[in-house]
């Protein structure tokens, strides 16, 4: 996930940072980077909807795992 963050554009990382890991509310957030907390609400949705899109697009394309039959009981 950490590239997935790192692929973001920075207005949407920094208010990603700022929420999920200094877990700071939309306002405080708002205040520290002085948008309104409209402009916080969209660019973490739209963080979260890219960060969505590149973990999907990295387990797609991700060689499927070799499980042991433990692991996998359709195995045989």
């Amino acid at each position: 996930m950490s590239y997935a963050v790192l692929r973001l554009r920075r207005e949407a990382r920094d208010v990603f940072l700022l929420n999920h890991i200094e877990a700071l509310d939309y306002a405080l957030i708002a205040r520290h980077l002085d948008l309104s907390i409209a402009d916080v609400q969209a660019r973490l949705a739209d963080a979260l909807c890219e960060i969505s899109r590149t973990v999907d697009l990295i387990e797609r394309v991700r060689p499927p795992s070799k499980l042991s039959k433990a692991e996998n009981p359709d195995v045989r």
